[in-house]
């Protein structure tokens, strides 16, 4: 009970000691003014014209419609690019109503085409395209489309629920992330998020993630206002177990490094006392509530630890427990990843 008080306490002395600190700025996303966007109906005319992109005719189970298009310059061109979100749908036998009529409330694909702008043109003219989210069979193969695969944060372990791609939310907004003046496709769903990104003369992914869903949104913010964008990638850290015990908040950070969208989670934890005041109030009130039955946990360990560590703790000690007394595999070899990069005594 000794050792149990002594350890709220140190938390609570902890806590009132960084609520006297300020916290990160605010983190709300940015928009880009000037971008045409427009949303299609299934059986919108214009939105069809795009359908020539995927297989023609249509096959007989399945059903395309164009959800969003926007007209804006995303590449090294003086002219604007055209870019088009279409989905693929099961032709359904249920007697639907309204704007689903006719096929089933979950897509199975998902396809972004990028193409020529020219209203004089009858038929668009193709540049580039980009599968993602797919969600099994039927499925299209659409061979000149490039395939993002989403992909979990490093050092989380909670895998996407099996329904993962079983969502209607899907959009795509155009924004410069990169700093280099050219528009970046955002591209999210509740479960994911992709950037594709016009770099060194072609349109290439440059960062998928899956999120879970949570009180927090993936999002990008400039946090150090230097013209690039983070991204800040939400997670909810199922604690087994432990009934009744909350989901820890996890937020991943990755910045932009010229090339590529990179974890630098330093930069989020080392100055934003929220969330280790978040991960320790919890550890707290799970240890008052559960007693030593918490610390046979690695997860609480384990994200403690990582907070410390990207907020300059080089101390091993939890770290070293985990290696040693650990239950499972991940958590283990992450421990013994982060260890290696420690100083020996």
């Amino acid at each position: 009970m000794k050792k149990h008080l002594q350890t709220t306490l140190f938390g609570l002395l902890t806590f009132l000691i960084l609520s006297c600190f300020g916290v990160n700025a605010d983190t709300s996303k940015t928009t880009t003014s000037g971008v045409k966007y427009q949303r299609f109906f299934s059986r919108d005319p214009e939105g069809r014209k795009y359908h020539r992109f995927l297989l023609s005719p249509t096959p007989e189970e399945l059903i395309y419609v164009t959800r969003l298009k926007a007209d804006a310059n995303i590449d090294d061109t003086p002219e604007n690019e055209t870019i088009v979100l279409i989905l693929v749908y099961m032709r359904a036998n249920t007697h639907q109503s309204g704007w689903m009529q006719g096929y089933s409330e979950t897509w199975l694909q998902a396809f972004l085409f990028i193409a020529e702008t020219d209203i004089k043109a009858k038929v668009p003219k193709k540049k580039d395209a980009f599968k993602f989210f797919d969600a099994g069979k039927p499925a299209l193969d659409v061979p000149a489309a490039k395939q993002i695969e989403l992909h979990n944060p490093p050092f989380v372990f909670t895998q996407p629920p099996e329904d993962a791609f079983k969502s209607r939310d899907l959009s795509f907004k155009l924004v410069d992330l990169t700093g280099d003046g050219t528009l970046d496709v955002w591209i999210e769903s509740i479960y994911g998020v992709a950037v594709v990104s016009f770099q060194n003369g072609e349109f290439k992914e440059i960062f998928s993630c899956y999120t879970i869903p949570t009180d927090q949104e993936a999002e990008y913010v400039d946090l150090d206002d230097n013209g690039t964008c983070e991204i800040k990638i939400p997670y909810g850290i199922q604690i087994e177990k432990i009934p009744g015990a909350p989901y820890l908040p996890w937020i991943s950070l990755y910045e932009w490094d010229g090339t590529t969208y990179t974890l630098n989670n330093e930069k989020f934890y080392a100055g934003n006392n929220d969330y280790f005041i978040q991960l320790l109030s919890q550890y707290n009130y799970q240890l008052l509530r559960h007693g030593e039955t918490i610390n046979l946990l690695d997860p609480y360990r384990f994200y403690l630890r990582l907070v410390h560590y990207y907020r300059g703790s080089k101390a091993p000690s939890d770290l070293q427990w985990i290696v040693k007394h650990g239950k499972k595999d991940n958590y283990i070899q992450a421990a013994e990843s982060i260890l290696k990069k420690l100083p020996s005594d």
